[in-house]
């Protein structure tokens, strides 16, 4: 994933933090990422855009982009976010991770499947993501990926992650076609149901 991210021109850092739902890793790689951009002898030395800021995670990293863009440190430096499968919030909040949708304030896009008991009883069901994707305030998108199950999710989706990066991040205006306007892709792809666009 992160090869074809970095594929469509982006700088792509992760890590392998085993509890990002408390989206303090993310806050530590945005340290990371100002202190190389500032080191003479880095290779990315002043290349970072340090405006132009996503975050995306799948299952629990899903619920640490809403962490992290919602109560951390660094939460103001992000320009958009991409939630895949997140933790759904009762479940969260049980775990600790304790992110606050209402305090997100740049466009989210969240994304889940259809398929297998985890993702949609455990995980992420409908009438929780509803629930959710409520409280978030504009702009947001959801939709949900037919036959798709959660492992899937990381994925699936990627065509719409891409163009949500490249839109947000890049303003690329093709890209911007999958999601603005009545006729915007995101309504009439057959692969996708329960999709919902707040501007």
């Amino acid at each position: 994933m992160f090869q074809h991210l970095a594929s469509w021109g982006f700088i792509v850092i992760g890590n392998d933090d085993p509890s990002t739902g408390f989206g303090l890793s993310a806050d530590e790689t945005i340290d990371y990422l100002i202190k190389i951009n500032e080191n003479q002898n880095h290779i990315l030395h002043h290349h970072i855009d340090l405006k132009h800021i996503g975050l995306t995670g799948h299952s629990q990293g899903g619920a640490g982009v809403l962490t992290a863009i919602s109560h951390t440190k660094h939460q103001q430096i992000y320009k958009t976010a991409i939630a895949l499968s997140p933790t759904h919030e009762k479940m969260a909040h049980d775990l600790g991770w304790f992110y606050d949708l209402t305090q997100i304030s740049i466009p989210l896009f969240m994304i889940a499947g259809t398929e297998g008991d985890f993702e949609t009883k455990a995980v992420i069901p409908l009438e929780a993501m509803q629930q959710m994707y409520d409280k978030i305030p504009s702009p947001k998108v959801m939709m949900r990926r037919k036959e798709a199950d959660h492992g899937e999710m990381l994925y699936s989706a990627d065509g719409y992650v891409t163009a949500w990066l490249m839109w947000q991040l890049q303003d690329d205006i093709y890209a911007s076609q999958a999601f603005l306007g009545n006729n915007a892709e995101i309504y009439h792809n057959d692969l996708y149901q329960d999709v919902h666009y707040d501007k």
